[in-house]
């Protein structure tokens, strides 16, 4: 999925004027709410900015909304392949070499010459099992 630069809306651009501005203002108030510290002026004065620009000009955002935009489709690339690759290979890996190790395996799935089938027969319920499910 690729994001399409020719249909951008004044609501998308006021949507993410609205953010960046929560953002900033997260980023201004974040020492004196916390911290007991002083209020980030820069971050209020860009926060209002864009606070401004997302209501009475959203048109003005399109610059910038198109560069995140630009840099959320390399983001998203490099979450899918790099990230998820190394979670696989730095969790997922371990575990089934350690239960291969300890002899679990949670699909049986080896093969049995002499099973005439692979199908397990459940056992029968009573009809009252499911009169209080939870």
């Amino acid at each position: 999925m690729s994001f399409d630069p020719t249909s951008i809306t004044d609501k998308q651009l006021r949507n993410f004027g609205f953010l960046m501005t929560g953002l900033f203002l997260v980023i201004g108030l974040w020492p004196l709410v916390f911290h007991g510290g002083s209020l980030r002026v820069w971050s209020a004065g860009v926060a209002a900015v864009w606070g401004g620009l997302a209501v009475a000009w959203p048109q003005g955002l399109t610059p910038l909304f198109r560069g995140w935009m630009w840099f959320a489709e390399k983001l998203g690339w490099f979450n899918t392949r790099v990230l998820l690759s190394i979670i696989y290979y730095v969790l997922l890996t371990p575990l089934s070499l350690f239960m291969r190790v300890l002899g679990k395996k949670p699909l049986q799935c080896t093969f049995d010459q002499q099973a005439s089938s692979y199908r397990e027969v459940k056992v029968a319920r009573t009809p009252d099992h499911v009169v209080k499910p939870f």
